[in-house]
């Protein structure tokens, strides 16, 4: 739990990380990168690709990560 009353879905040593699934990208960097600001720690996705299909999820992610130059890391599962 964080000061404010969010939780974080993942707090390791380095970062502070969202899941989502793939259709959620968008707002998982919004997510993200609130967390990052709360916990001083670099803010990261992993971003759940349920079918195929979804890896235009992955692509829209990291379009907008790359062209505004955050500093987010990203993973992907299935």
């Amino acid at each position: 739990r964080l000061p404010d009353g969010t939780r974080c879905d993942c707090l390791t040593d380095t970062h502070a990380i969202e899941f989502d699934f793939g259709k959620k990208w968008a707002e998982s960097i919004g997510q993200s990168l609130y967390y990052g600001i709360q916990t001083g720690k670099k803010p990261g996705i992993v971003l759940i690709l349920e079918k195929e299909s979804d890896r235009k999820y992955f692509i829209r992610l990291n379009s907008v990560i790359l062209y505004y130059r955050l500093d987010v890391d990203v993973w992907e599962t299935r």
